[in-house]
């Protein structure tokens, strides 16, 4: 037992010094090549777990499991050996295994370390994979960010949208008014959904609904270029820096060439009055040197001037002049040809003239606007001529105006436009696409004066206000671009054509000369022609108006400016694609102007929208011949009637008003208050009366504030003598009417004053006869017991309206009846009741007047009034309407009883 017992000490001896020698090895492989560790745990790390419980290795197991099997055989005495020895066996087992045992909790420790090191390196490679895997799935986030940016947006938009095209009714009035910016602001559809009320309503006027006006594909591709220019701006600074160079340089290219302006710079703004004032501060710097050191002060010695043309654009040079500082003061205005030339134009001998003046003066001529089919007539300048007055006095020539358009079409691209030294082109009005810059063509000079001007200066903060007009030119294209032009100026040219055809209607828009040849718009692109010549030929504006017969010129009357108001109107109601306009001129009056450079709805205007202008206006033109040729008629016959008056009305553009008149006012002079709202309401009652017989009467008020029955567009047809007849007979039967009704009025009062005088004496006698005695309390019961009261008499009075007789009331009580006077007893009746004691005959007095202020009232509540007035304090009595609406009836009796 002994040596089956020492064996496997042996080789466990054996087993642990080979284990240690090998543990020593891995120890020194891993200390001279750290990165072969993890390949070498894997090894020798499984070995562990197996002695984990027994804290032993694999050789020792079988003696564990021997001496555990001989100690059980002890206490059963199936072992004999004495207890000594098994002693001496067991602490030598012991002694072993305790280096053992050492050895290897110190290898397991040692493997726990690498085991340690080996999870740390595993954990810190598998956070790098996390970070990498999320840094990849960032950036695809970011890439798909930036990919949908467009996306996100194009649904934002249209959620918005949504809100504002969807119909909704107007808000209260203290939920659209303004008020103090609100803490925590307002969320996204409640704010569009103000923006939606303040687009559609306006409290001044609350019964008319606004809305966006139509546009086409590129309109609303301009539109969203906006959103784009606003969006750019999120780009990095220095790409968008090249960006924006890039869409600047490519529009003012584009321009220039396209309106043969070479040798030119742009200047891309939003106002308007923008570019030519850049302009004049270049010049400043150009022609007075110590301008930049000096300021002002270099001005001093030789102030600037600015010459304009009267026809410009009202307010642009005294605009100019104050963003310079140049005060008002440095403004002239060149008059107009009065003996050679167009009356539009301007006047070349006073412009020579002025600036010699002012250069005698020690004055800078310094610039000069100039019109090119700009302003409300579309007047033309001698672009040329003044050209080489600029040139002789060193001063520079800004052009304006629609006519610039048509340098766009000669069919020759290289042919040099030579138009002044600077333009102002508002594509936006003339290609009828909303939100478009204004573009300001120059001729540049030095380059530190265009940059101390600021026409090289382009802020990106806000927007890139360059890219809607780059887009659009992007889009149209070349040809797109004068086709538009082209289109207008045809239209324009056919209905300036026929205008001059019409009777009566003076032409204020410029026209070619007189014996000039006729060069029609598709000869402008085909054929060569001068600048002049082409200037001259386009017409970007019709004016035009409605004249007396044999016209010499001047302002029209106020009464033509009410007939070219209603042809205004009418003409825009029959043909509603032409959207003509009323003009107030100083020196033509009302005309009417369409300019088709400056509508939205041009291009979609055909030949046939004209023609069927020119045919409304043949048609309403019969109507206002026939209406100036019946007036002096009209007039005439209104003076010959005792009781009309012929009424001015203001803004009333027909025959004229008539106000009827009763005979008891027409010698009153002046009218009294009353008389005036008597005469009021007796013609609205007239005007009520007369629309049921014809609804082209209406009421009208002339400049004295009175009523009056308004006339208005004829025809040659019209019989004026029988309307006039018409308005007399109707208002001498209401006049009647009223009359009666005062009649039966003055009765009712005289009746009710005698009743009363009448119960009033009857009550007195009664107390006098009865005695005083009756009335004094206790006493009078006493009396009356020794001497009864008289049976009670007379109950009170009747009215009778037809027989105008005041009667007592007995018979009404003893008989239960109301007999009429003058009325036969029927067959079944014998006799009548004898008459009232009382009878007091009641007439009216003759002093009483035709047309009170009560009948007034009384008249105003006849059917088919529209007016009513109550002017009396007390309430007449009215009788009943039927039988008060024909003068020759007789009202029936009508009992007013009055007790006593």
């Amino acid at each position: 037992m002994e040596d089956a017992k020492e064996e496997p000490r042996t080789e466990e001896s054996t087993l642990v010094s080979e284990q240690e020698s090998l543990e020593m090895a891995e120890v020194a492989t891993e200390s001279n090549n750290e990165e072969e560790v993890p390949a070498k745990a894997e090894v020798e790390v499984p070995e562990v777990p197996e002695v984990e419980g027994v804290k032993t290795p694999d050789a020792q197991e079988p003696v564990v499991e021997e001496t555990v099997t001989e100690e059980v055989e002890k206490e059963q005495g199936e072992i004999t050996e004495p207890q000594e020895e098994e002693t001496k066996d067991d602490q030598v087992q012991v002694d072993q295994e305790e280096p053992a045992q050492a050895n290897h909790e110190q290898e397991v420790e040692q493997d726990k370390d690498k085991d340690k090191v080996v999870k740390e390196e595993e954990q810190l490679e598998e956070k790098n994979e996390e970070e990498k895997q999320q840094g990849g799935a960032r950036e695809e986030e970011e890439e798909e960010e930036e990919e949908d940016v467009f996306g996100s947006l194009s649904v934002f938009a249209s959620e918005m949208f949504g809100t504002l095209g969807s119909p909704a009714e107007p808000l209260q009035p203290d939920e659209r008014s303004p008020r103090p910016l609100a803490l925590n602001g307002m969320d996204t559809v409640n704010t569009m959904r103000l923006l939606q009320d303040l687009m559609t309503y306006d409290e001044e006027e609350p019964d008319v609904t606004y809305g966006l006006g139509p546009i086409d594909s590129h309109g609303r591709l301009a539109v969203v270029s906006h959103l784009l220019a606003a969006l750019v701006t999120t780009l990095d600074p220095q790409h968008l820096r090249r960006l924006a160079t890039r869409v600047m340089s490519d529009s003012c290219l584009w321009v220039s060439r396209l309106f043969r302006y070479f040798e030119s710079t742009a200047y891309i703004h939003e106002d308007v009055r923008e570019g030519i004032v850049r302009v004049c501060r270049m010049l400043l710097h150009t022609r007075y040197p110590k301008y930049t050191t000096d300021g002002y002060g270099a001005l001093y010695a030789r102030p600037p001037v600015i010459y304009t043309s009267s026809t410009v654009r009202p307010g642009l040079p005294q605009h100019i002049s104050t963003m310079l500082g140049l005060g008002s003061g440095c403004v002239r205005v060149v008059p107009c040809n009065t003996v050679v030339g167009s009356p539009l134009a301007m006047d070349t001998a006073a412009l020579d003239r002025m600036m010699a003046e002012d250069l005698a003066a020690q004055k800078i001529p310094f610039l000069v606007i100039a019109n090119a089919g700009g302003g409300a007539v579309g007047g033309v300048d001698n672009v040329g001529r003044i050209q080489e007055l600029c040139n002789n006095h060193e001063a520079w020539l800004h052009v304006e105006g629609h006519a610039l358009a048509a340098l766009t079409l000669p069919n020759a691209p290289n042919l040099p436009a030579k138009v002044g030294d600077s333009m102002t082109l508002p594509l936006s009005l003339w290609l009828g696409i909303p939100s478009l810059p204004y573009v300001t063509l120059y001729k540049a000079y030095e380059t530190s004066a265009v940059h101390a001007a600021g026409l090289t200066a382009l802020s990106l903060h806000v927007r890139l206000s360059c890219l809607p007009l780059w887009t659009m030119l992007q889009t149209l294209g070349q040809s797109g671009v004068i086709l538009r032009f082209q289109h207008a100026f045809e239209l324009s040219q056919h209905l300036q054509q026929h205008l001059t055809t019409l009777p009566r209607i003076r032409l204020l828009s410029p026209s070619p000369p007189d014996g000039s040849t006729f060069v029609t718009i598709q000869d402008l692109v085909n054929k060569p022609i001068s600048t002049a010549q082409l200037l001259e030929t386009v017409s970007g504006s019709i004016v035009f108006q409605y004249v007396e017969e044999n016209s010499s010129g001047g302002k029209n009357s106020d009464y033509y400016d009410n007939l070219n108001s209603w042809l205004g109107q009418v003409v825009r109601r029959d043909v509603g694609t032409i959207p003509l306009e009323l003009v107030q001129l100083e020196t033509a009056g009302l005309v009417l102007r369409w300019s088709p450079m400056e509508g939205p709805d041009t291009h979609h205007i055909t030949v046939t929208d004209v023609d069927d202008l020119i045919h409304s206006l043949h048609h309403q033109l019969d109507i206002l011949n026939a209406t100036v040729a019946q007036r002096k008629t009209f007039t005439e016959l209104v003076s010959s009637a005792n009781n009309l008056q012929l009424v001015e009305i203001p803004g009333w553009a027909g025959l004229g008003g008539v106000r009827y008149v009763a005979d008891l006012w027409l010698d009153q002079n002046p009218l009294s208050e009353s008389t005036k709202e008597d005469i009021n309401a007796l013609n609205v009652h007239l005007v009520s009366q007369l629309k049921t017989t014809d609804s082209a009467f209406s009421l009208g008020e002339g400049s004295d504030m009175l009523k009056c029955v308004r006339f208005g567009m004829v025809t040659a047809d019209t019989d004026l003598s029988e309307l006039l007849s018409l308005v007399i007979t109707t208002g001498r039967e209401i006049e009647t009417s009223s009359r009666f009704l005062d009649q039966m009025t003055d009765i009712v009062r005289k009746g009710i004053e005698a009743a009363t005088e009448d119960l009033k004496r009857e009550n007195e006698e009664r107390l006098w006869q009865e005695g005083i005695l009756r009335l004094v309390p206790i006493v009078g019961s006493v009396y009356n017991w020794f001497s009864p009261p008289p049976p009670p008499g007379i109950k009170g009075r009747t009215l009778d309206l037809t027989a105008g007789v005041l009667e007592s009331t007995e018979n009404i009580y003893r008989y239960h009846m109301q007999i009429r006077h003058g009325t036969a007893p029927t067959r079944t009746e014998t006799k009548l009741p004898p008459a009232p004691s009382v009878q007091t005959p009641v007439t009216p007095s003759a002093s009483s007047p035709s047309h009170s202020r009560s009948s007034s009232t009384t008249s105003a509540l006849a059917p088919g009034s529209t007016h009513s007035r109550q002017a009396s304090d007390q309430p007449p009595v009215t009788p009943d309407t039927k039988n008060v609406a024909v003068p020759t009836l007789i009202a029936n009796g009508i009992t007013a009883a009055v007790q006593s």
